[in-house]
């Protein structure tokens, strides 16, 4: 149970590295992809010094095999040349003999043991050869998997520099059109919009303001036309005249003289004219 939960728990932290690695990694790229190099330049480096410790060890293993098959040559050599000294020895010679037959024999037997040695180092140095060939290539792999990366984010970076410059042309362009346009932008609407909707609140309000102005002045010259007997209707001021003793419209003179003696009016004769005996 508890090597379940050791193996939980790194299985989580796992998870947790790689979502710290992947904020951090969008968080900054740059130094992320920075860091990667990093990684890789001291990942080559390994390699490199791995490379040069098998090529090390492949030239000792080299040289032993080389070592070995000379000692087995030289051997071979004498033990053929034992043989020829035994062939060439009288037949009445028979210590000679013995003693020649016995050094063939001791030689043969070393031969036959180095000729595993020497098999043995020389399959040693191609496998030490064949492992320096595999790192060679690995670090060839490594080598040119960095040399990408470096002008990937090399290109990268002149792209995120262009992208700035280009960037910065279009908003200025936006920003010399809508000068011109005159539609600067700012906050939820543009400059002009607000404008406009100030200058049509300021004359609505203009218009509120002269309707009341309006509207004062009608009832103020209403009230001046009105008086406390006619309260401004004309019927009532026709009425009026009609009925008080003011001059009444149409009347001859002599009607209203008449009238204002309490007298009938006479017929429509001049008056007398003064006694000249008074």
């Amino acid at each position: 149970m508890m090597q379940f939960f050791r193996t939980l728990l790194g299985v989580k932290g796992e998870q947790v590295g790689r979502q710290v690695v992947d904020a951090l990694v969008e968080l900054d790229p740059k130094s992320a992809s920075i860091a990667q190099l990093r990684v890789m330049e001291a990942d080559l480096d390994k390699a490199g010094k791995l490379l040069a410790n098998l090529r090390v060890e492949l030239q000792r293993e080299r040289k032993e095999a080389v070592e070995a098959r000379e000692n087995y040559g030289r051997r071979l050599a004498a033990a053929e040349h034992l043989n020829n000294q035994l062939a060439t020895a009288g037949a009445t010679d028979d210590v000679k003999r013995a003693s020649l037959e016995s050094s063939l024999a001791n030689l043969l037997t070393q031969l036959e043991q180095l000729e595993e040695e020497v098999l043995i180092e020389e399959r040693e140095a191609d496998e030490a050869e064949a492992l320096v060939a595999e790192a060679e290539a690995a670090y060839r792999e490594k080598a040119k998997a960095l040399s990408e990366a470096k002008t990937a984010l090399a290109k990268a970076e002149r792209d995120m520099e262009r992208a700035k410059i280009e960037e910065s042309r279009e908003k200025e362009r936006a920003n010399r059109a809508a000068q011109i346009a005159g539609l600067r932008g700012e906050g939820d609407g543009s400059k002009l919009t607000v404008a406009v909707d100030a200058m049509q609140r300021r004359a609505q309000q203009a218009r509120v303001n002269a309707e009341a102005a309006r509207m004062k002045a009608q009832a103020l010259t209403d009230l001046s036309s009105r008086n406390s007997d006619n309260l401004g209707d004309a019927n009532i001021e026709a009425a009026l005249k009609a009925v008080s003793g003011g001059p009444t419209p149409g009347l001859s003179v002599h009607e209203r003289l008449a009238r204002l003696s309490g007298k009938s009016a006479a017929p429509t004769a001049s008056l007398p004219s003064p006694d000249k005996s008074a």
